[in-house]
């Protein structure tokens, strides 16, 4: 890994981290993962096993990107950003199948606001804005604002 900041205090068990990106304090970016190159990693983040950042994102503080989740290029996650990979989530029961975690794709330049929740399964269209706060429920077309709970379709985003 060349030319990558990574803090001292971050945990990192993924040796596919592109040039330039830069991981601040006490993230933990687990095993499989890849992340692109001139990527920011903020403090506090999680990035689950096997999920692919693509180059110029930047993923800010305590937000949580979950095994299943793919970003392309220039995607943002405000601070807090959460996603998730599991519609039935359990503690008991054959709860760890191959299979069982959704796939969720962050399009090509789109926007997540602070605080918002993205729920498994779903799409977010290239150069869409969710606004901060929204629980995403659905895909969310191109060039779209979204914002709410959950997350209306409130007008293009041009």
């Amino acid at each position: 890994m060349e030319n990558v900041f990574i803090h001292e205090s971050s945990i990192i068990e993924s040796d596919n981290i592109g040039e330039g990106t830069k991981i601040w304090a006490f993230s933990h970016i687990c095993n499989g993962s890849v992340i692109g190159k001139n990527c920011i990693i903020g403090e506090g983040v999680y990035i689950g096993p096997n999920v692919v950042i693509g180059n110029n994102c930047k993923i800010q503080n305590n937000s949580l990107v979950y095994e299943g989740v793919l970003l392309e290029d220039d995607v943002f996650f405000g601070p807090n950003t959460v996603t998730t990979n599991d519609f039935t989530p359990k503690v008991t029961g054959d709860w760890m199948n191959e299979g069982r975690f959704k796939k969720t794709l962050f399009k090509k330049g789109c926007s997540i606001g602070a605080n918002s929740v993205i729920i498994c399964g779903v799409t977010i269209g290239e150069n869409s804005l969710i606004g901060a706060g929204s629980v995403v429920t659905k895909d969310v077309p191109r060039d779209s604002l979204v914002y709410g709970n959950p997350a209306k379709y409130k007008k293009q985003n041009k």
